[in-house]
């Protein structure tokens, strides 16, 4: 950045080659004011009532909290510092300004309400998430997920919330021409389609440019993302999530490693494979993560650092398709301990977690003098979270309701099986369909089967539904 004081010595002024800030000073050498301005525009106050964030580079100047404020300066020239020419510059910086606009837009339309909390409602419901609104030197960003154990740690009037998962909104570079809006595509007052969605103008050569640039979802950490949801987005966007590749791995190892990695922990505290629980009560669970042998290629994942787009149509669809892959990502990583038990902890209950594809998992697990039973949950999407008990003389529809509604409150498979376990001493059942003969092993095998049979016809013809009463 250049810099240079004005000819009277009232302002100081930091310049780039895409815009400039403009420091007024005082008779006494303190801060008056600060101005921000692309080149060849008037320079903007800073909105200063109420004191909120937006006053961050008054503030820092004021505070004489210099660094900062280089930092502040070096995200806001980040955002230009996309290898274009200038004048591509420029109108990437005014398509980005557009889409913003089209995405408040979208964002404030009426909806019906899932949730009794406002914000858990935006956050998991509103069709951009919860937007955070450009400010110096940061993007747009959209919180679209956020489990309940989110809720705990964060404050809902937070300016910069560190729970849940976001996504900046910015632009880069693309290896060929795309068509960005260049004007808002929403009239005033919106015309609502079917969906509820705004209906969007036709992009044409009045009300758009071709550019070699997207727009980008910037994710606040990566996210592992099976590959069925990364065809999914795909398709909406009709551009690769990453043009030059990504390495396909495993869905539940990419899982886990994503998880120590992210958590600072180590595999010390796996015993083999199982993952050790602590739960209230010094009640202990061990968990095995697997997936199923068939269908290896949708098991498959990568991880995800940025999403790229073209349009405010796709964010929507974009925001549900990683709001379900967040949901079951926070499902598994809940049998993932991020602290080591204690050496000498004894489980209480051993589980094996099965990921069958993107919309169903199963539990299985010893009910009673080692049989074998098995909880299959369907994951439709966020909202949509149910669960069977098999076999059948385990189950009923009073207790298949509470463990979904268990489930959807929590998002952990473990405080459910804990549920489930608390459940099943409770009520008493007939069991002796579900008894393991000692003859020979063979017949325990027919048995295994016979439950598994059951439960993967269940998982295969059981609609994505589920009914949610405030789970919040």
């Amino acid at each position: 950045l250049g810099s240079h004081l004005s000819p009277a010595e009232t302002a100081c002024y930091l310049t780039s080659d895409m815009f400039y800030v403009e420091v007024l000073l005082c008779e006494d050498g303190g801060v008056e004011d600060v101005k921000l301005a692309q080149h060849k525009e008037a320079p903007v106050v800073i909105n200063r009532t109420p004191v909120t964030r937006t006053t961050a580079l008054l503030l820092l100047h004021r505070l004489n909290k210099f660094e900062e404020f280089s930092v502040k300066l070096e995200h806001l020239n980040s955002l230009y510092s996309i290898p274009v020419d200038s004048e591509t510059k420029i109108k990437l910086h005014t398509a980005l300004r557009c889409l913003e606009k089209d995405l408040v837009k979208i964002s404030n339309l009426p909806r019906p309400l899932k949730y009794c909390n406002p914000h858990v409602d935006t956050v998991l419901s509103g069709r951009t998430g919860k937007i955070i609104q450009w400010r110096e030197g940061t993007p747009m960003s959209l919180k679209y997920f956020m489990c309940p154990f989110d809720l705990l740690e964060e404050k809902p009037d937070a300016e910069d919330p560190t729970s849940g998962h976001t996504a900046l909104v910015t632009a880069g570079v693309s290896s060929s021409l795309q068509r960005l809006p260049m004007s808002s595509l929403i009239s005033q007052p919106p015309q609502i389609d079917t969906h509820g969605l705004p209906v969007f103008s036709e992009l044409g050569e009045d009300n758009s440019a071709l550019l070699p640039a997207c727009f980008i979802f910037k994710l606040n950490s990566p996210l592992p993302v099976m590959s069925s949801f990364v065809h999914k987005i795909e398709q909406v966007t009709g551009m690769g999530i990453c043009e030059g590749g990504l390495q396909k791995t495993f869905f539940p190892q990419l899982l886990l490693d994503t998880f120590v990695r992210a958590n600072g922990c180590t595999n010390s505290w796996a015993r083999g494979d199982a993952h050790f629980v602590m739960l209230p009560e010094n009640q202990v669970h061990s968990y095995i993560l697997s997936g199923t042998t068939d269908g290896v290629t949708e098991l498959e994942g990568v991880l995800v650092h940025h999403i790229a787009f073209t349009h405010p149509a796709h964010v929507p669809k974009i925001l549900d398709l990683l709001r379900h892959q967040s949901t079951f990502n926070t499902l598994l990583t809940s049998c993932i301990p991020s602290e080591e038990p204690s050496r000498d902890c004894v489980s209480d209950l051993d589980c094996e977690v099965i990921l069958h594809c993107n919309c169903s998992i199963s539990v299985s697990f010893a009910a009673h003098d080692d049989s074998l039973a098995l909880l299959a949950v369907n994951v439709g999407d966020y909202h949509r979270i149910s669960c069977k008990l098999f076999p059948a003389a385990l189950a009923d529809p009073s207790t298949e309701e509470y463990l979904s509604r268990v489930l959807r409150r929590c998002m952990s498979i473990p405080m459910t099986m804990r549920a489930l376990c608390r459940r099943l001493r409770k009520k008493p059942f007939q069991l002796h369909s579900l008894e393991v003969p000692s003859s020979t092993s063979d017949e325990n095998d027919t048995l295994a089967t016979s439950v598994s049979a059951e439960a993967d016809a269940s998982l295969l013809t059981s609609e994505e539904g589920g009914n949610v009463h405030g789970d919040a």
